[in-house]
Order: structure tokens, then C-alpha cells, then sequence
């Protein structure tokens, strides 16, 4: 209707300010007359769209509610996700960045002990309809431990259970905890040996199969008695899906012995058991002089000399300190008897 006004409005310019042919004044009429037909006919259709609106017809039903009977259900979540991560305090802030109009986060934790280690807590409150998705993008940023989720349905305006009443889904409840992956418990752990003749160099050997697999080394430590023994004892941690090779690697070093594997079965857990840690603690031993340096006829005889001549020391010595305790009371005594023997003497001249 706007836009024929306009075309109207124009056209009765043109007749009004136009002197040309008789011909053209012409055709401009004829339009002004089809545009004025169309306004007419638009202006119809307009007063016909307003009387049904204007008598539209509206019907309520009404009808009394069983009060024991509730009128709809609200459904509860909550879920419980633990992660192990490398760093906590990315991890962390790459959770808490995740925040959005469907994502409020209600509580958020950095914490650290007095032994530096890092661990967060984190509870959000998730639309329904992204709930899924978000969890599945938070899981993505570590290892999941363990991953549990509850529902509660929860009656509005009654009690007990009515086939009409209306199911709501609410705001998913997600409490995260995350720690450093030096604390997780391992899946399996594993003990042997390995003997070899150059300790340092399979303990070389062992840390590069450890990193081939993509393994870590916890610990390690060497240690030599007086015998020539060496052990060296090499702590390290790799996945549950290379262990198999690292320990068929380690079985091209030499025989293992001393074998023992525990495996650590949690059955209500939920993780990735491929990622699963798995900690392998090996002893590699050389046993040294099979006779010791101190043993044998000769070092016995040596030991007996020494022995000896030790003793033999030792008796001088305690010579030399009882005639020095001695000493002065011998003196003592020896001029007492020169002088009795002196008076003696004087006496003999006199009788004489």
C-alpha cells in the first residue's frame, strides 16, 4: 500500500509539471489509473483481514485438578567427573574459560598442600540441552578417573505417579575434581630382575625403552657394597595399552626374574582403560666377586699379623704408662733408702 502511494504521488507530479506530447500526458494517466485500481483493491483486502480479527473466537476449558495427582515432574542430575591432568592449573583455567549464559559455575577451587601438590574443584550447573556435549568436551581435557552420574525425579503439586503429567528436565548439577597424575593409583603394578654384568649401562638401556613407549621414570638409585655388588633400582610408569611391549622389550636385556604383577580391579570405576597408568619397578643386580677380597688363606694369615702386632702395640703402650704412674714413688722409695742408709753409717763412726 506504502509503495503504490508513492507511485501515485509521482505519477500526479508528472501531469502536473510535465507540458510535452498530448501522447505522453496520455500514457501517464492510464498508469495513474492502474495504480489507483490497485490501491482500491489492496484498501479491500485490508477492511476483509480486519473483521475476522477483530471477532476472532477464543475457548477455555476449565475442569477441577485431583489435588493428590501432580501436575508435572522435575528431573534432577548430578554427576561426578574425576580427571587427572599434567597441569592442574591450566586444566583448571581451561574448565572455568568454558563459562557461558547455559554454563554457571557455582563453586571453583584451586588447592595446595605443604608438599606443593595442586588439585581443583569445580561445580557448574548446565542447561539440559547442552549438558551432554559439555561433559564430553571436559573430559577431553584430562584423564577421567572415574565419571558417575544420578538422577531424581521430583514431583510438583502432589504425590505419586500420573501418566499426564508433564516431565522437566533441570539444570545438571557437574562437580569436577581435578588432580595431578603423579597421585593417581597405578591399574597394575609390576616387580622383577634383571642380572647383568654392566648395571649403568642396562639402566641406560631401560630408561630409552621406557621413553619409546611413552613412559616416565619415577625414581632411581644405585648402590655398590665391598664385595663388588651393584644394583641399580629403576622406578618408571607407562600405559596400560604399551605395557605389554615395554616388557617385551625389557626381555631383550636379559632373563627376568623375580616376576610379580598386582592388578588392581575396580569394577564400578569408568575410565579409559587403555590410558590406565601401570607402574614397573625393576632391579637390575651384578653379584660381584663370588669369593670376597677378605676371605682365603692368605688374608688370614695377614689378618693374624695384624692382629698381633696390634696387640703387641698396645701391651708397650700400656708399659710405658704404669712405669710413668710409677716413676716418681720408685724415686721416692730410692732416696728414702739412701738416707737411712747414710744415718746408719754416721752412727757406726761415732761408736767407733
Amino acid at each position: 500500500m506504502r509503495n503504490s502511494r508513492l507511485i501515485e504521488k509521482r505519477l500526479i507530479n508528472l501531469l502536473e509539471n510535465n507540458a510535452g506530447q498530448v501522447a505522453d500526458l496520455l500514457g501517464v494517466e492510464k498508469e495513474l489509473g492502474r495504480v489507483r485500481e490497485q490501491i482500491e483493491q489492496l484498501q479491500g483486502e485490508l477492511k476483509s483481514m480486519d473483521m475476522p480479527v477483530q471477532f476472532d473466537t477464543v475457548t477455555i476449558s476449565l475442569a477441577e485438578k485431583d489435588l493428590e495427582t501432580p501436575a508435572g515432574f522435575l528431573l534432577k542430575e548430578h554427576a561426578q567427573l574425576s580427571l587427572f591432568a599434567a597441569d592442574v592449573e591450566k586444566t583448571y583455567s581451561e574448565i572455568k574459560a568454558l563459562a557461558s549464559p547455559t554454563v554457571q559455575i557455582t563453586n571453583a577451587t584451586l588447592d595446595r598442600d605443604g608438599s606443593a601438590r595442586i588439585s581443583a574443584r569445580i561445580s557448574m550447573l548446565i542447561a539440559p540441552e547442552n549438558a551432554e556435549a559439555f561433559i564430553a568436551n571436559v573430559k577431553t581435557l584430562g584423564r577421567v578417573e572415574n565419571y558417575q552420574s544420578q538422577s531424581e525425579r521430583v514431583a510438583r503439586g502432589g504425590q505419586g505417579l500420573s501418566p499426564e503429567a508433564r516431565m522437566e528436565r533441570g539444570k545438571v548439577e557437574l562437580n569436577i575434581t581435578i588432580s595431578q597424575q603423579d597421585q593417581e593409583a597405578a591399574r597394575q603394578q609390576t616387580s622383577l630382575s634383571i642380572r647383568a654384568s654392566d648395571v649403568t649401562e642396562q639402566s641406560g638401556k631401560i630408561r630409552e625403552l621406557a621413553a619409546k613407549q611413552g613412559g616416565s621414570i619415577r625414581g632411581s638409585s644405585f648402590s655398590r657394597d665391598p664385595n663388588g655388588r651393584e644394583y641399580a633400582n629403576v622406578a618408571l610408569r607407562v600405559s596400560m595399552q604399551n605395557y605389554n611391549s615395554l616388557m617385551q622389550s625389557l626381555g631383550s636385556l636379559g632373563q627376568l626374574e623375580n616376576l610379580a604383577v598386582h592388578r588392581d580391579d575396580r569394577p564400578n570405576a569408568q575410565f579409559d582403560e587403555k590410558t590406565a597408568p601401570a607402574d614397573i619397578t625393576i632391579r637390575v643386580y651384578f653379584q660381584g666377586n663370588l669369593v670376597t677380597k677378605g676371605s682365603g688363606l692368605p688374608a688370614t694369615m695377614r689378618r693374624t699379623i695384624e692382629q698381633g702386632a696390634g696387640a703387641l702395640l698396645w701391651s708397650l703402650r700400656m708399659i710405658g704408662v704404669a712405669l710413668a704412674f710409677l716413676a716418681p714413688w720408685i724415686i721416692a722409695l730410692a732416696a728414702f733408702i739412701g738416707i737411712m742408709r747414710g744415718i746408719r753409717r754416721s752412727r757406726r763412726h761415732r761408736q767407733q
